[in-house]
């Protein structure tokens, strides 16, 4: 059943509810109908290039969109319950509104869109809006976008017997609520991975048998209309995984004793392991994995260990990030196409490496540049809160919250400094980019 309840018949109920949520601050939710703006003559300026940030209150089904770069509001929603996670869609038009333990996902639409007129780009604004668009499988879990598609991995529950699945979403899907879209369906739950690769879908498999929620093994899955049939399974196998990303040409998965490989030659998947490395002491392993379409590195972590991973070389170079205090990272990523890596760490302190690629004339692949320390308050995180990072996938900016202070940073990466913070009227909980990733008038502003 698709929720369809109206914002209007609810409103009342959730100001109510971020009374106490928000800290005595009343929030209004109002419902808009959705305003296109467009330039008959294709004159751009009138399309925002900078983006806008979805974002919730923590231990509230409240989630507020914000345009940027002035952080003003536009409009605020209510979803199910009170989001766990927010991912952008495969071409950053929609937030997935993840509420795992209630087995479903809303999306939100951000307004923003590029369409191809043949010939030429065209840029498209509109008001955000709650789609009736939603998945309810159960236990959604690990999100996982590449190339305009966006894979969700749905855990399935053991204690029910309900199966692990995939579904493999474009944002045409979401935005003409289809129910067409490909699913894989397994015979078995798993905290399972899934990649999607056009008409390809690298996933896990776990022995239906096995004492561990975790798989071992990896398939190529192949899509024929609304499924997928398993093409082949890698002998290559992969204990314990967990994490995983991919580039232009391979993708990684984390194991307990390495990184599995996958090299994708037109039709062709071919699976190699690369052992870890010596760095990697007693039960220390990869767990998390970053990539980009573009960078030639995945980025590995175990712990607040961090490994520089190069599939077509085969290897794995631990990188000095200089943590400090911190004790967990919470948020990373590639960042201004590429040119950039950071990551965020549970002290509020945001590391930014310059990424050169390959090893050549001396030069590290990844680069330290600076650590900026945006949190300076002596007091603890809000319970069930963290430091949470957004990237733009259009510029060279970054957000991230402080539940301690209330406020929303946005950080220069050219100039690594935060250049503005908005306080918030409530305690910030997730939070996602959403945008064109290559505006057709594109800019970056320094």
């Amino acid at each position: 059943m698709r929720y369809t309840t109206p914002l209007r018949a609810i409103s009342i109920a959730v100001s109510a509810a971020l009374l106490v949520a928000c800290g005595d601050t009343e929030i209004n939710i109002n419902e808009r109908e959705p305003v296109v703006i467009e330039n008959p003559e294709h004159d751009h300026d009138a399309v925002n290039t900078h983006g806008r940030l979805v974002i919730s209150a923590l231990d509230s089904a409240y989630v507020q969109v914000l345009a940027l770069p002035a952080k003003t509001e536009l409009d605020s929603f209510l979803v199910t319950a009170t989001p766990s996670a927010l991912y952008a869609s495969g071409d950053y038009r929609y937030a997935a509104v993840v509420q795992r333990t209630q087995d479903r996902v809303n999306f939100i639409d951000g307004g923003l869109w590029q369409e191809d007129h043949a010939d030429h780009l065209h840029d498209y604004e509109a008001e955000p809006r709650l789609m009736p668009f939603q998945l309810t499988q159960v236990r959604p879990t690990h999100f996982t976008q590449a190339e305009g598609q966006l894979a969700v991995f749905f855990d399935g529950n053991s204690v029910t017997g309900t199966p692990a699945g995939v579904a493999v979403l474009t944002d045409a899907d979401i935005g003409e609520d289809r129910t067409d879209y490909p699913e894989l369906t397994y015979d078995t739950h798993q905290h399972g991975a899934a990649q999607p690769r056009g008409e390809f879908l690298i996933s896990t498999i776990r022995d239906v048998n096995s004492s561990t929620t975790l798989p071992d093994k990896v398939g190529l899955y192949h899509q024929h209309s609304e499924h997928y049939d398993l093409e082949q399974t890698f002998t290559e196998t992969c204990p314990g995984l967990h994490g995983s990303a991919q580039n232009h040409d391979f993708i990684a998965f984390g194991c307990t004793d390495g990184v599995l490989l996958i090299a994708q030659t037109g039709s062709t998947f071919t699976a190699s392991k690369l052992a870890n490395s010596d760095a990697l002491t007693g039960s220390m392993r990869i767990g998390s994995l970053g990539g980009f379409h573009k960078a030639e590195h995945f980025v590995g972590f175990a712990g607040t260990s961090m490994f520089a991973i190069h599939p077509e070389e085969g290897e794995m170079v631990a990188l000095d990030w200089q943590p400090g205090n911190a004790t967990a990272i919470t948020g990373y990523g590639f960042a201004e196409q590429g040119e950039k890596f950071v990551l965020l760490d549970n002290t509020g302190t945001l590391t930014i490496f310059n990424y050169h690629g390959h090893d050549h004339a001396g030069q590290n692949a990844f680069e330290f540049d600076s650590k900026l320390a945006l949190n300076t308050s002596a007091n603890a995180l809000p319970t069930g809160s963290r430091f949470e990072l957004a990237i733009s996938a259009s510029d060279d900016k970054v957000y991230v919250t402080n539940p301690i202070t209330r406020q929303l940073m946005t950080i220069d990466l050219h100039d690594a400094e935060m250049v503005s913070e908005k306080p918030l009227p409530y305690i910030p909980g997730k939070l996602v980019w959403l945008g064109i990733a290559s505006p057709a008038d594109a800019h970056h502003d320094h």
